[in-house]
């Protein structure tokens, strides 16, 4: 009898962790491409060109027109959701709907601004970051 037990152990510990992982919703969406700090390094300011930047970063989402030269912007959005409802596992036992949800959600809208003179020479460019991000990073975020 006990050897049954033994055996059936890991089995029941397995179908316990599945059916409270059913409860988790982690969900990531990324809108335009992302840009990086290594993906900008070529840039040096005060010798590269705007053509040179438009040619390895793709076309920018807005030029604008300012008092020494023009601001081209780069947004990208990335969204991180994760989401664990454990009221789920009390479903089976109990006639109400019971939502116990644990829910964290990283949204911001993040910019890669250039500056140009009015050569068309980068001058200072940078990262503007939406929303400081969370100290806890669920999986697979």
């Amino acid at each position: 009898m006990t050897y049954v037990g033994n055996r059936a152990l890991p089995f029941v510990l397995a179908v316990i962790v599945c059916i409270s992982t059913m409860g988790c919703n982690v969900v990531r969406v990324t809108l335009n491409a992302t840009l990086t700090p290594e993906q900008v390094a070529f840039i040096v300011p005060g010798q590269t060109t705007l053509t040179e930047v438009v040619t390895k970063l793709g076309t920018p989402d807005t030029i604008s027109d300012a008092d020494s030269g023009v601001v081209v912007t780069y947004r990208f959005l990335d969204l991180k959701y994760s989401r664990v409802n454990l009221g789920w596992l009390a479903k089976p036992w109990t006639p109400v709907d019971p939502d116990l949800i644990f829910s964290r959600t990283g949204l911001g809208l993040d910019e890669f601004q250039v500056f140009c003179n009015h050569d068309w020479v980068v001058i200072h460019q940078g990262f503007q970051r939406g929303l400081v991000r969370p100290p806890f990073h669920p999986y697979p975020f």
